[in-house]
């Protein structure tokens, strides 16, 4: 059952899939019908799961599952990934590598690979306050406070070091 992000439990847990690039205003309408297609048939185990979807700033795909109805099996992620996949290819957008990282840089959001944003911190660009997506989290409470975090709150403050 598909229902609309802000009804969905704050405990659901979340997958944050961020795109390598923005994805252009035109492309959005049809990715939230596609995603709400794959969703409305995504089961586990024959069992209809409750869900819900969110695209944040043109970049994120936040789908969310209240697990307290059901919960994901390894097979439904695996479908999940599968349809992550299928939009890759069809928006030519790279959903699925954890070598890209999302900042803010100033009033926009930028994207660099892994290495670009470790040469951004030696060249003192990027620092402990520079906000961070932290796409790692699990909850769709942490949306709130543990998503848009400065760096040194991060996993990516390793990188600093």
């Amino acid at each position: 059952m598909v229902v609309t992000f802000d009804k969905i439990s704050d405990e659901s847990r979340i997958w944050i899939f961020q795109s390598n690039r923005l994805i252009p205003d035109l492309d959005i309408e049809s990715l939230k019908k596609q995603i709400d297609i794959f969703l409305s048939s995504w089961t586990s185990h024959g069992n209809q799961l409750m869900v819900a979807s969110k695209i944040k700033y043109n970049l994120f795909i936040i789908i969310a599952l209240d697990q307290s109805c059901s919960t994901a099996s390894g097979c439904s992620i695996d479908k999940l990934v599968s349809f992550i996949k299928n939009i890759e290819n069809k928006y030519q957008i790279s959903l699925l590598d954890r070598l890209d990282i999302s900042f803010r840089d100033k009033n926009k959001i930028s994207v660099l690979r892994l290495d670009d944003f470790k040469r951004k911190i030696l060249e003192k660009k990027i620092n402990n306050d520079t906000i961070v997506f932290n796409n790692l989290i699990n909850l769709k409470s942490d949306l709130t406070d543990n998503w848009e975090i400065p760096l040194n709150r991060s996993w990516h403050q390793k990188l600093i070091k």
